[in-house]
C-alpha cells in the first residue's frame, strides 16, 4: 500500500538517515528501527532561492489569476478538492472568475452516516464541520453549476466506499493517510472515488488534483517578520496514485512553482499588523500558531486581507484540535460506534503507538493524540515596525452622564483622586 503512495516532493517529504519517505507514519516507524531522527523538507532549495523581503508589486488577485493560469497550461484535466472554506473557495474563483477553465469541482461528504450530527446553524464547533456542507459548500456549487455549466460538479459519498471496507479493514488503514488519522480520511480523498474519477485517469490525461492550501504561517521572532510552513497542512490531501503516473496533486498557494504567492500574502499581513490600530493583536503571532484556538483567530483575522473576493460572512466551523480523536469526525464517533470499522480505526492507533517511539507524538492528559507537527527553514520577511516608546496607548477621559449625576476621571499614572457617583 505505501508504493501507492504518489513520490512527490512538492508536497514535502521525510528524510531519517540516508532514505527518503513520502509517507510520515512509515518515517516515524523506520526511524524508531534505526533511532535517527526525522527531517522534513518542504521545497527547501526554492523557497531559499527567494527573496520574501521583496513584496510583487502586482495585486495579490493578479497572482491568483496567474497561478490558476499556470495550472490549466500545464494539465489536461484539473479537479478542484472544494470545502466551502476561504482557501478552496478563492481557488475556485481565480480560475472561473477570470476565464479560466476549470473541468471540475468536487465535494466529499460522508451521507450514509450523517444522522443527527448536522445543519445546526448555531453550532460552530469542529464537531459541527458536517454543517459547512449545507451552509458553506452547497451555495458555492450552486453558483458554479448556474454560471459555468461546463465545469462539472460532484458530490462524492465516501462513507459508500468506506463502508463497503467494513469486513476487509485493519490496521493497515494508517497507510492511507499522510497525518490525519481519523477514520474516513482515505476514503475522503481518494482520488478514485467515483466511476468518472477513474476513467479519467485511465484515459492517459495529465490529471491535476488540486487542493486549497492553505493560509501564510507568519511569526514575529527577534523583532523580525518571518514566515514559515508546517507539515500537517500539505499532508491533508491523500496521494494514492494506484501506479497510475499521469495524477499529480498540487497544492494552489502552498507552491515552488509560485512562490510570490506566499510572499505577497506574507508582506500584507506583515503590513497590516505592524499598522499602529492592529499592533495589540501581535501577540496572536509571536510565535508559531499552532494551537486550534490561536489558528481560528488568525486565520479569521488574514483571510478578509489576502482572499479579497471571499465572503467573510460565510458560515464555517472552528478548528480541529488533534489527528488521532479529531473533533470534526464526530458523525463517526456518533454512528459508528460498535462496528468492525470503528474497532479497525482504533486498532490502527494502537499499531501507531506500538510501532513508533513515543517521542514523536503530541499528547495530551497524558495520551497520544497524533504525531508532531514539523516545521520549515523561518524565512526572513523584514523587520517588524513597533510603536514609538514615547507614545501614549492611554488616553484621559472624561465619562459623564447627566441623568445620573456620574463622573470619573481617569488619570495616567496618577491615582484617581476624585469619584462622583
Amino acid at each position: 500500500m505505501i508504493d501507492l503512495i504518489e513520490q512527490n516532493p512538492k508536497l514535502g517529504c521525510y528524510v531519517v538517515g540516508d532514505k527518503t519517505f513520502y509517507s510520515k507514519p512509515q518515517a516515524h516507524i523506520h526511524a524508531t528501527q534505526v533511532n535517527q531522527p526525522v527531517v522534513w523538507q518542504f521545497n527547501d532549495l526554492a523557497f531559499a532561492k527567494y527573496n520574501w523581503t521583496v513584496e510583487p508589486e502586482e495585486s495579490i488577485t493578479e497572482i491568483y489569476r496567474r497561478r490558476a493560469q499556470q495550472l490549466r497550461d500545464k494539465y489536461d484535466y484539473i479537479r478542484l478538492e472544494a470545502s466551502g472554506g476561504s482557501d478552496s473557495t478563492t481557488a475556485v474563483y481565480s480560475f472561473l472568475l477570470n476565464g479560466i477553465h476549470l473541468d471540475e469541482v468536487v465535494f466529499r461528504y460522508p451521507a450514509q452516516v450523517d444522522k443527527n450530527v448536522t445543519n445546526d446553524p448555531f453550532n460552530t464547533k469542529a464537531e459541527n464541520t458536517l454543517s459547512e456542507f449545507q451552509f458553506a459548500a452547497k451555495p458555492l456549487l450552486h453558483w458554479v453549476k448556474t454560471n459555468f455549466p461546463k465545469t462539472k460538479v460532484t458530490i462524492q459519498d465516501y462513507s459508500e466506499k468506506m463502508l463497503a471496507e467494513e469486513n476487509t479493514r485493519d490496521e493497515s488503514w494508517v497507510f492511507t493517510t499522510r497525518d490525519w488519522f481519523q477514520p474516513g480520511h482515505g476514503n475522503k480523498h481518494d482520488h478514485f472515488g467515483t466511476a468518472e474519477h477513474r476513467a479519467i485517469a485511465e484515459s492517459g490525461k495529465s490529471l491535476c488534483v488540486l487542493h486549497g492550501v492553505d493560509k501564510p504561517k507568519i511569526a514575529i521572532v527577534d523583532d523580525g517578520w518571518y514566515l514559515y510552513f508546517v507539515d500537517t497542512q500539505p499532508n491533508g490531501p491523500n496521494p494514492m496514485q494506484n501506479g497510475y503516473t499521469n495524477i499529480t496533486s498540487e497544492l494552489f498557494y502552498w507552491t515552488p512553482d509560485m512562490p510570490e504567492i506566499c510572499g505577497k500574502q506574507a508582506h500584507i499581513i506583515r503590513r497590516w499588523f505592524d499598522m499602529p490600530q492592529n499592533q495589540h493583536l501581535k501577540h496572536i503571532i509571536h510565535h508559531a500558531n499552532i494551537n486550534a484556538d490561536q489558528r481560528t483567530t488568525y486565520e479569521n483575522l488574514i483571510k478578509t486581507i489576502i482572499y479579497p473576493d471571499y465572503d467573510p460572512k460565510t458560515w464555517q466551523t472552528a478548528k480541529p484540535t488533534n489527528s488521532f480523536y479529531n473533533e470534526m469526525d464526530h458523525w463517526f464517533y456518533t454512528n459508528l460506534k460498535d462496528t468492525r470499522l470503528y474497532a479497525a480505526w482504533q486498532s490502527g492507533l494502537q499499531f501507531l503507538v506500538d510501532k513508533i517511539d513515543k517521542k514523536y507524538f503530541v499528547y495530551k492528559l497524558g495520551n497520544p493524540t497524533g504525531l508532531k507537527q514539523y516545521r520549515s527553514t523561518m524565512y526572513f520577511i523584514g523587520k517588524e515596525e513597533k510603536m514609538p516608546q514615547n507614545a501614549s496607548t492611554f488616553n484621559n477621559h472624561i465619562y459623564l452622564d447627566s441623568k445620573i449625576n456620574t463622573e470619573i476621571k481617569l488619570v495616567k499614572d496618577k491615582k484617581v483622586k476624585k469619584i462622583i457617583i
